[in-house]
Parts: C-alpha cells; sequence; structure tokens
C-alpha cells in the first residue's frame, strides 16, 4: 500500500510523546527500536491515499494500549510498518490526536527529515507492508522493564 502527501511542521507534540521513555520503552518492546523523538507529519490529499488511511483505521497493527505515567494518561495507538526512500517508517495511527484523518504521523529510527533534507510542502510517498497481527500488543498494565 502506497501513501502520497506533503510534509509539514506540527505542533511539537510529537516530539514530547515519541520521546517519553515510558512510549520509548513501549516502541522498542513493540516494534523493536527506539524512535527518533519525534514524527515526520505528512498530509495526505490524494483521493487513494486518503481512503487507504481511513481502511487502515479500522484494521489491526501493532497495537500500544493507553496508559498513565505519573498521573498523566498517554493515548492507544495502532503501528503499520513500512519504508519511506529505503529507510524504515512506522506509521502511527493515535487514538488521541490533535490532527485530522488525511494526516500521517510518521517515526522512525532516524531523524527523516534531516537525512532526507525534507521541507515543509515537499511531497513524499511512503509503502506500509499493511495490516499485521500484532507481534506482542502491549495493553494497560503491561510491566516493562526499566
Amino acid at each position: 500500500m502506497e501513501l502520497r502527501g506533503s510534509v509539514f511542521s506540527g505542533i511539537g507534540k510529537g516530539r514530547y510523546y515519541v520521546g517519553h521513555p515510558e512510549y520509548q520503552k513501549r516502541f522498542e518492546a513493540s516494534l523493536g527500536y527506539r524512535p527518533y523523538p519525534g514524527t515526520l507529519n505528512v498530509r495526505v490529499r490524494e483521493r487513494a491515499s486518503e481512503e487507504a488511511l481511513k481502511e487502515l483505521r479500522s484494521a489491526e497493527g501493532i497495537r500500544i494500549g493507553s496508559f498513565a505515567f505519573e498521573g498523566e494518561g498517554f493515548s492507544a495507538l495502532n503501528c503499520f510498518e513500512g519504508k519511506m526512500m529505503g529507510e524504515r517508517v512506522t506509521l502511527l495511527l493515535i487514538e488521541i490526536t490533535h490532527y485530522n484523518e488525511s494526516v500521517a504521523e510518521l517515526i522512525s529510527p532516524v531523524y527523516l527529515r534531516g537525512k532526507f533534507g525534507l521541507e515543509d510542502g515537499q511531497e513524499v510517498r511512503f509503502e506500509l507492508e499493511g495490516p499485521v497481527t500484532s507481534r506482542r500488543a502491549l495493553r494497560p498494565g503491561t510491566r516493562l522493564r526499566p
């Protein structure tokens, strides 16, 4: 499944959440890597990409359950793995988000903007492996080693 869209700067929340130590632990346990602390935001505009995102919202991906840490709530999310320009990426479909359904939030082990010199408005495409059954879904109450 291929999606296309344009890169845009977010409001900085992705850096906070993706970089949070508890999410980092959960990403490593579920995806096998600790992502760069931030998301690459891509606004899809093509009908096919919009439809693909809609379809994924009801699909089963690699699930990371919601959790609380020091009194703060953190949203559940579904993850779908793929590639962008040969680099590993993971699409995050976040249960509670500031964006509408036309936005794809990507994480990766590397800083994608820096590696590829991406700027706001630049068109990108990425491929997803498609819906996958969770290898190890983290549900509320799952204990992780520090």
